[in-house]
């Protein structure tokens, strides 16, 4: 069972800041060889969205056109099953009323698979990205008319995994390790208390039970470190461990998926900040009754960090997405979804929030790929400057090489 896939010829998927584009879209571009053996496979996506509440506010709502320009390309070179990938994408979006929510983002990423023998598997992956956060969300959350500039931040990351032991034997183990880093670029007043680091080590045992099912045992620990401690004094570092026992599986007639559940204890640094120990999961299964039309489900409920207020929110989160083939050009996908946040730490607040989507795609013969979608959110807070619903509309057009 391979823990990895080869990362290109997956979906192409444009989403400008603010501008949520259901994931569909399924689209297999073309590529060129160069001499050296790598394959390069550039894409362009322009498309156009209209936003009803630009700030997400609960009243005065504000619309926006949006047009979002988002050039892609990837370079990848396989060496039998090894293979090295790397990829670079921008993204650009020009508004209608304020150019000074205009803005580009630059995302990079790399990736490595390596199988030395039958037995030892490794796998790294690294990211550098230059984001922006869209307005009324982030720091600017229940704020996002009374800012004159958007909020600008960095983000890198380092994974790594080496897995031991042949697929075909009955059992393998994983070792993981990981850096994240995030850092604000202005507003830093406020967003310095915001910067942090977070370090993960973790060890999965696997064991096979039957033909392409896997039972398995994961322990994890994530550590983060904020930069500067908040003007109160109370520092927000705190130490996060996972224990979860799950099963995950390949397609067997109707489904694949992974599924685990077990126990989250998150310690913070400050004994002013309020521990939490409690039941933790993950799940993602896939339901295909017929070739061309399948559901995906997937639930997850953990602790995190809140990037304004309180000491960690308590999340659950609930989706289904149903895409469909109709013909060879013609896909659908529809969307819903469901967020509860609990936030803990003398603020008592809560948060529900609801989403549903539906997108058309057709590829086309000539160019690529033309989508469009509809995407509604509706917000409900304890907080009233918190509450907001929101429509986007939009179309996209990519264009691809064509197929080999």
């Amino acid at each position: 069972m391979q823990t990895l896939t080869n990362p290109v010829k997956g979906l192409l998927l444009v989403a400008g800041m603010g501008v949520a584009t259901p994931a569909m879209a399924e689209l297999t571009p073309g590529s060129v060889m160069t001499k050296d053996g790598a394959q390069i496979t550039p894409t362009l996506t322009t498309g156009i969205s209209s936003n009803d509440n630009f700030f997400s506010t609960p009243t005065d709502e504000e619309s926006r056109l949006i047009w979002t320009i988002a050039p892609n390309v990837d370079a990848l070179i396989e060496d039998g099953v090894n293979y090295y990938n790397f990829n670079v994408a921008t993204s650009t979006s020009l508004h209608n009323k304020d150019s000074a929510d205009n803005f580009t983002q630059v995302n990079l990423s790399a990736a490595t698979h390596n199988e030395f023998t039958s037995k030892h598997r490794l796998d790294f992956n690294a990211t550098a990205d230059w984001l922006f956060e869209p307005r009324g969300s982030g720091l600017t959350e229940g704020l996002g008319d009374a800012v004159n500039e958007l909020v600008e931040y960095q983000q890198q990351s380092l994974n790594g995994r080496y897995e031991f032991g042949a697929e075909s034997s009955k059992a393998q183990v994983a070792l993981m390790g990981g850096f994240f880093n995030k850092k604000y670029q202005n507003f830093r007043a406020i967003s310095q208390f915001r910067d942090y680091d977070r370090t993960t080590l973790g060890i999965i045992g696997y064991y096979n039970t039957q033909a392409a099912t896997r039972t398995f045992l994961e322990l994890k620990q994530e550590d983060y470190r904020y930069d500067v401690v908040d003007v109160g004094g109370i520092s927000r570092d705190s130490d996060d461990v996972r224990v979860l026992f799950g099963m995950e599986w390949d397609a067997t007639a109707l489904t694949s998926g992974s599924v685990k559940l077990g126990y989250q204890k998150k310690d913070f640094a400050a004994e002013q900040r309020e521990n939490f120990s409690g039941l933790s999961w993950e799940a993602g299964v896939t339901w295909q009754p017929l070739s061309y039309s399948f559901v995906d489900f997937s639930t997850s409920r953990a602790a995190k960090d809140p990037l304004v207020e309180g000491d960690y929110i308590r999340e659950s989160v609930y989706r289904a997405t149903w895409t469909h083939d109709w013909n060879d050009q013609l896909s659908t996908s529809a969307g819903l979804s469901y967020t509860d946040e609990k936030y803990v730490g003398e603020i008592g607040r809560k948060d529900k929030t609801s989403n549903a989507n539906f997108a058309v795609s057709y590829t086309t013969n000539s160019f690529g790929m033309v989508s469009t979608y509809v995407d509604f959110i509706d917000k409900d807070s304890t907080q009233d400057a918190l509450k907001f619903d929101r429509m986007v509309v939009g179309i996209n057009f990519t264009f691809a090489l064509k197929a080999n």
